[in-house]
């Protein structure tokens, strides 16, 4: 899974492990050996790949312990309340033209998650500024445990099959090399199953999430076949329509009231590359797989998993074998050898991710993550209501770019 290649030794350029090992091999466990070229002096070593900013997304069931809510506006005042005495900067969109800010969390309402008010449970979002991953890791794990110290102090915090945690992410730069997401793109499809062994079985066959994997372009394709039209393709746009195809004849597709033959893009897969559609390279994607999360370990391990599967997947070289089989256990170590090479403090919180693997065994005759055969009236109707939603972390990139 890293990305190896051959350059020129220099003087203190060569890096190592931190316990000045070289790095094990993904599927050996073996490590790797340098070997000397002939004609010039060369040394293998791991080409560093971009940092990347991150915004998470937080899609929850709230409600106040001490105050009896009848309207979600007065439940988004108190949260914004309780973070600012905690010094989080933050703001409330309460209405689909507020402005939001790149820096600061945003807290809103969620079209798609049931809220209960006669119970006095809504359900929220909460959009996370955007963030340096590697390069202000203490940063912006000590601000998500702010953040969650404050929300469990203060309001229930509970999850239904629609919550969820998404985590957008961009190069550092504010855009993305076509490379950089088509490596994305494959490691997406290749460590599919593996990462739906991280999560609840309502996550595996959720509307919200469905497999990039048993697509319209991939469905009948071996790993090798995905790879090649992944390599295929020679624009973003291009590239997202294959990641997020979705048709018209499918639930979602006739949920949303799309016409015969009318397939398109849709942005409810675990990974949704469908924010690239900016153009040249701008916009994010996005890891949607993820059940809501109502502790800080949680949300930073889930960050701490994308942020390095990202690293690994673009950093110059390649070296995903399609022609074999993903094991979790090798992605697993890799993760832990990525967090340890960029200085993540805390590393914790992804290595308890990992350990609650539950291997799926599929469902004979069945396709893992298809959409469902049916949906239901009420996620019909959230789809609808999805639509015409406003995307906040796309909302808070465009200012950050543009500011």
């Amino acid at each position: 899974m890293p990305h190896i290649t051959f350059v020129p030794s220099e003087p203190g350029h060569h890096r190592v492990r931190f316990d000045g090992s070289e790095p094990p091999s993904p599927r050996t466990g073996t490590h790797h050996h340098h070997r000397t070229k002939t004609h010039h002096e060369k040394t293998a070593r791991r080409v560093e790949p971009p940092d990347f900013r991150f915004c998470v997304e937080l899609g929850l069931v709230i409600r106040s312990r001490k105050r009896d809510h009848k309207a979600v506006t007065g439940l988004q005042d108190e949260i914004s309340d309780h973070l600012t005495r905690a010094g989080i900067a933050n703001h409330v969109a309460s209405s689909s033209r507020a402005a939001v800010n790149p820096r600061e969390w945003t807290i809103a309402s969620e079209v798609c998650i049931p809220s209960h008010p006669r119970d006095h449970r809504f359900g929220m979002k909460l959009v996370s500024p955007f963030m340096r991953f590697s390069k202000r890791a203490e940063a912006w794990q000590a601000d998500i445990r702010t953040v969650l110290r404050t929300l469990n102090a203060h309001f229930e915090l509970t999850t239904s099959h629609q919550c969820f945690t998404h985590i957008h992410i961009v190069p550092a730069t504010g855009y993305w090399e076509l490379d950089q997401a088509k490596g994305l793109a494959k490691s997406a499809l290749y460590f599919e199953r593996c990462l739906d062994e991280l999560v609840p079985p309502y996550r595996r066959k959720s509307v919200w999430a469905k497999s990039n994997r048993n697509n319209f372009y991939f469905l009948t394709s071996t790993m090798p076949e995905c790879f090649a039209i992944i390599d295929a393709q020679t624009t973003f746009e291009g590239l997202g329509a294959r990641m997020n195809w979705t048709s018209a004849a499918s639930p979602t597709g006739r949920a949303l009231g799309a016409q015969p033959g009318a397939d398109f893009q849709h942005d409810a897969f675990r990974w949704s590359f469908v924010g690239l559609n900016e153009g040249s390279g701008f916009g994010t994607v996005a890891f949607r797989q993820p059940p809501g999360s109502t502790s800080a370990s949680e949300v930073i391990g889930w960050v701490m998993l994308v942020g390095c599967l990202a690293r690994l997947s673009c950093g110059a070289g390649g070296g995903l074998k399609p022609e074999q089989k993903p094991q979790l256990k090798s992605l697993g170590e890799w993760l832990l050898y990525e967090a340890e090479w960029c200085a993540m403090p805390h590393k914790s919180p992804l290595k308890d991710l990992l350990k609650q693997a539950v291997s799926v065994t599929p469902v004979p005759g069945t396709i893992a993550g298809m959409d469902a055969d049916v949906i239901t009236i009420d996620e019909d109707q959230r789809l609808k209501w999805k639509i015409n939603d406003r995307n906040l972390a796309l909302d808070k990139y465009r200012r950050l770019i543009t500011a």
